[in-house]
């Protein structure tokens, strides 16, 4: 029996500025735009952030590589998969290291019966900047050809509405596509230095991350316009 006080062992209530919510992985993932979409709006520092990924093979569907870095831990639980196994099939949970590699979940990425549903769960920092990196590496020698960093500290505790707008995002994401987004910009950027070999393109469209960003920056827009039609007719 443990020695720990009872009030001690119990949950605490919820924050009053933050309404409880509930949230079915698999009613949400058919509305995913990205993978690593979050699933609540909460976003700020201290909070808990799951986000939803799902891969599924498809003819030329290759997710291609990069490596990550963060510096908060992250935490992966596959809740289903089709003729996939490793990394990529059901019931496996772990935590990733601070710098590891995100790809090849697929053991057949080019079939449409392989697929993989994952949670992917990070809490965000309190109180000191929260850092992440996106990087590329050569396909023929694995030297790292491409890298940006990027500044994701979350909004301060409830300052989110002040700090992003009524519409909050997951840094991770828009630094994700800013990254992608200039290594395939440029041949310079996926030639390797060491081997000379010119990269292919990373699929960003199968990630989706300039989908989120794009339509976030969208709906942000919908709300001011509706807070000013508001504001016009009284």
């Amino acid at each position: 029996m443990s020695d720990t006080p009872e009030h001690e062992l119990s949950m605490p209530r919820p924050a009053g500025d933050k309404q409880p919510l509930k949230c079915n992985v698999y009613e949400y993932a058919r509305t995913l735009v990205s993978t690593l979409t979050p699933m609540f709006p909460y976003v700020d520092e201290g909070a808990m952030v799951p986000t939803i990924a799902l891969f599924y093979g498809q003819p030329g569907g290759d997710y291609g590589y990069f490596e990550h870095e963060n510096t908060v831990d992250e935490v992966a639980i596959v809740f289903g998969s089709g003729a996939t196994t490793g990394r990529g099939k059901a019931g496996l949970v772990r935590a990733s290291a601070r710098s590891h590699g995100v790809g090849n979940l697929l053991s057949e990425p080019d079939s449409p019966e392989s697929f993989s549903l994952v949670s992917v769960t990070q809490r965000q920092s309190t109180g000191v900047q929260q850092k992440e990196a996106v990087a590329f590496t050569c396909a023929s020698c694995s030297t790292e050809i491409y890298r940006e960093e990027f500044d994701s500290t979350p909004p301060r505790r409830g300052m989110q509405k002040d700090e992003v707008g009524p519409v909050g995002h997951l840094h991770t994401i828009y630094g994700s596509a800013r990254t992608a987004l200039n290594y395939n910009a440029d041949e310079k950027n996926r030639t390797c230095p060491k081997c000379g070999n010119v990269n292919a393109p990373f699929p960003l469209g199968r990630w989706g991350w300039d989908r989120y960003r794009d339509m976030t920056d969208i709906i942000r827009e919908a709300h001011q316009s509706l807070s000013e039609t508001a504001s016009a007719a009284e």
